[in-house]
């Protein structure tokens, strides 16, 4: 049997890499996971990799006003399992997140467990095997679990948004380890969401939404458009914290289904429109006022989006009748300067 590696004080590499969890969990630097010790040798490994200055001030990170330089971002990034050409993608998110019209601040300090989620689009998700396919939202992929765990690693380290301390978060959330995916270009019938918003086809792009929930809707095959949209509509109803617009996820089979049909991405937004909305009676008066005054509903009804140009829609995910609802809105989408 091989002897473990020691250094010069002895320790086995095992235990060096315990004892750096150790001090990292009990300093608050980590989301509760292992995390791999960001050596001196590394960190300029990433910043090499981001094309950027060491000291690059990408931005101030709220509660506390960090200071996000690509140094900094790079060692959350290696705590989190990143390769080091993951370092653009993670870049790119944050230049997202830090756009004067994203809520970071109030997402950072709310009781509210909402959380960025990343879309990522064009030739980078190849490239980097961002999934974009089959259990693209789920465990399996390093790149899916390792960028989006490094966004959250950075709005604690640099951030500040330390659980108890300036997050005020009551219950929390799983997505907020990691909430990121590719879209299934390659299986979209329509144009790709980053071309719907003015980017070329070969553009590499990553847009950060402000997330409050996901629902995974399951059902509808067969039964023709209407149908397929009247269960997608039956499973994202007004919500409380998630007025901002809706990310609706369309799987493969559906989205060829509703392409196959005739209807173009505009056609299905303005169909979900008029269909997700509830009556007034089934809400409570303070909530159904509040959604009224945002332009969300009328004397009789309460709606999931202002306008149909607030349910966004993007095309991921494997064969099979589901799709994914996600209460997201305020997209900001960045180019990502890959090397």
């Amino acid at each position: 049997m091989a002897q473990p590696r020691v250094d010069i004080s002895g320790e086995s590499v095992d235990e060096l890499l315990l004892r750096a969890y150790e001090h990292a969990y009990e300093q608050g630097w980590t989301d509760g996971l292992p995390i791999i010790p960001a050596t001196p040798e590394r960190v300029k490994q990433f910043v090499a990799a981001s094309g950027r200055a060491a000291d690059e001030l990408i931005g101030l990170l709220p509660p506390r006003k960090g200071r996000a330089t690509v140094e900094a971002i790079a060692v959350s990034a290696i705590m989190a399992g990143c390769r080091p050409e993951y370092m653009p993608v993670v870049i790119a998110g944050i230049e997202g997140m830090i756009d004067p019209s994203y809520p970071l601040e109030f997402m950072q300090v709310t009781t509210n467990p909402m959380t960025p989620f990343l879309l990522v689009n064009g030739p980078i998700r190849k490239k980097l095997e961002i999934n974009f396919g089959t259990g693209c939202l789920g465990p399996g992929w390093r790149a899916n679990a390792t960028i989006g765990r490094a966004i959250r690693l950075v709005m604690i380290n640099i951030g500040g948004a330390l659980p108890g301390v300036y997050s005020k978060v009551s219950f929390g959330s799983p997505l907020r380890y990691s909430y990121i995916c590719g879209e299934n270009e390659e299986e979209n019938p329509w144009t790709p969401f980053h071309v719907d918003r003015g980017f070329k086809p070969d553009d590499s792009t990553v847009t950060v939404f402000k997330a409050s929930n996901f629902c995974n809707i399951s059902g509808g095959e067969g039964v023709g458009p209407e149908e397929i949209l009247r269960q997608i509509a039956t499973n994202m109803p007004p919500m409380y914290g998630g007025g901002d617009g809706v990310l609706l996820l369309l799987g493969v089979n559906h989205a060829t289904s509703l392409s196959e049909a005739g209807l173009s991405k505009r056609d299905i937004q303005q169909r979900l429109w008029e269909m997700a909305r509830v009556p007034v009676s089934h809400f409570a008066e303070g909530f159904a006022s509040t959604e009224r005054a945002a332009g969300r509903g009328d004397g009789e009804t309460v709606w999931r989006a202002r306008s149909p140009d607030e349910i966004y829609l993007a095309v991921a995910g494997g064969p099979g009748p589901q799709d994914v609802y996600i209460g997201a809105g305020m997209p900001q989408t960045r180019v990502i300067r890959a090397l």
